[in-house]
C-alpha cells in the first residue's frame, strides 16, 4: 500500500481516535477529490470512507460533519461517524463516514433531477437552529450583488487602461441593468431570512439511492440563500438541461419549498449569474503574466477562453436586456485582443 495509504491503515487501526481501532481494516479503493483524498475501507463488517483533508480542513471537515449529521436521518446525507482535527500520525484532518451504495445520478434522467431537486428543498427547510456556521456563499441578494459590483469596477477601470474601452463601456452598461433589477427585487427578500444549504449540489455530488438523492460534499455547508443555491444548479447545467426541462425543475422546486416568492428570486439570480461569468473571465485576463501567455499551453486554451469569454458577454446580454446583445457580439475582437495581447497584464 503507498504512502499516504499505510498512513491512512495505521491511524484507522490503532490511533485512539478512530473508531475501527483493533478492527481488520482492509482498503477497497482510493481516488483524489479535488482537495482531499479519499479511501472507501472495509472494518469488520462495515463500509466507510475516510477522507483527509488538503486545505482548510478544520472548517471544511467541521461544516461536512454538521451537514451530514444533520441530515443522514433523513436519507439525503451519509451517516459521519466521527472527525478529526487532529489526527494521530496524519498531517491534516481525517472526517469518516459510512458508504452510501447507490449509483451515480444520470444527468439526463428527469426521475434523478428531481429527486435532486426534492433532497435540496428538504435541505433548505431544515431547521435553521441546529446549524452553527453561515456557508461561504452569499447570504442574500444585496451581499451577492455588492461583491460582484465591487468586483466589476476595478475591471472596468483596468480595461479603459488597457485600451479597451468599448468592453469597459458594455460592463457598466450591464451593471447598471443588473443594479436596476437588483433594486427593485430586493423586497422578495425581505422576508427570506437565510436558510441551511449544501453549498456545492452539483450532480457529481449525488448518489440516487432506491429513488432517492443522497447527496455528498458537504463541505460549504451552512446558512445561505437557498433561491441561490438553486439557482447556480440551473445555470452551471444549463448546456445539460433544456430549457422546458430547467422550468420544470424549478416549478418542482418551487412547490416543495412552500415559499411562493422562491421562484422569482431563484429567476432574478439566472438573471445576474451570466454576468458574474463574464466579469470572471474578463478579470482573468488581468491575472496572466506575460510569461505565461507564451506558454504552450496557454496557446493551446485561447480558442476556448476567447469563445467562452464572448459567450459569457452574450449570456449577460441576454439576461439582462437582449437590446444589448449585437454589441456583447461586436465585442469578439476586443476579447481576442484582450487574451492574446502580451501587454495586458
Amino acid at each position: 500500500m503507498p504512502a499516504p495509504t499505510d498512513s491512512i491503515y495505521a491511524y484507522l487501526t490503532a490511533a485512539p481516535a478512530s473508531g475501527f481501532a483493533g478492527l481488520s481494516v482492509e482498503i477497497l479503493e482510493h481516488w483524489r477529490g479535488d482537495e482531499n483524498l479519499l479511501w472507501r475501507v472495509r472494518a469488520g463488517s462495515e463500509e466507510a470512507v475516510v477522507k483527509l483533508f488538503l486545505d482548510a480542513g478544520q472548517a471544511r471537515g467541521r461544516r461536512q460533519f454538521d451537514g451530514q449529521q444533520l441530515f443522514a436521518a433523513t436519507g439525503i446525507a451519509p451517516e459521519p461517524l466521527w472527525f478529526d482535527r487532529y489526527p494521530e500520525g496524519l498531517a491534516r484532518q481525517v472526517l469518516v463516514y459510512r458508504w452510501v451504495e447507490g449509483r451515480a445520478l444520470q444527468p439526463d434522467d428527469a426521475d434523478d433531477l428531481t429527486a435532486l431537486v426534492a433532497s435540496l428543498a428538504a435541505v433548505h427547510g431544515g431547521d435553521v437552529a441546529t446549524v452553527r456556521r453561515i456557508s461561504p456563499r452569499a447570504l442574500n441578494l444585496e451581499y451577492f450583488w455588492s461583491m460582484l459590483s465591487g468586483g466589476l469596477k476595478p475591471t472596468q477601470q483596468w480595461l479603459e487602461k488597457s485600451g479597451y474601452p468599448q468592453m469597459a463601456a458594455f460592463l457598466r452598461e450591464l451593471e447598471a441593468r443588473g443594479q436596476t433589477l437588483v433594486a427593485e427585487g430586493l423586497p422578495l427578500w425581505h422576508a427570506a431570512p437565510p436558510t441551511p444549504i449544501h453549498g456545492d449540489p452539483r450532480p457529481e455530488n449525488v448518489v440516487i439511492q432506491a429513488g432517492r438523492a443522497v447527496l455528498l460534499d458537504w463541505e460549504l455547508f451552512g446558512l445561505g440563500d437557498p433561491a441561490l443555491e438553486m439557482a447556480e444548479l440551473l445555470h452551471q447545467q444549463r448546456m445539460r438541461w433544456p430549457g422546458a426541462l430547467q422550468e420544470h425543475l424549478l416549478a418542482e422546486y418551487a412547490s416543495l419549498s412552500g415559499d411562493a416568492a422562491v421562484e422569482a428570486r431563484v429567476q432574478l439570480y439566472r438573471k445576474l449569474l451570466p454576468l458574474r461569468d463574464a466579469a470572471f473571465l474578463v478579470s482573468g485576463a488581468q491575472q496572466v503574466s506575460p510569461t505565461e501567455r507564451m506558454q504552450p499551453e496557454y496557446d493551446q486554451a485561447l480558442p476556448m477562453l476567447i469563445e467562452t469569454s464572448t459567450r459569457a458577454l452574450m449570456e449577460s446580454a441576454e439576461a439582462l436586456d437582449d437590446r444589448l446583445v449585437s454589441d456583447a457580439a461586436n465585442l469578439r475582437d476586443e476579447v481576442e485582443h484582450l487574451f492574446t495581447s502580451h501587454q495586458n497584464s
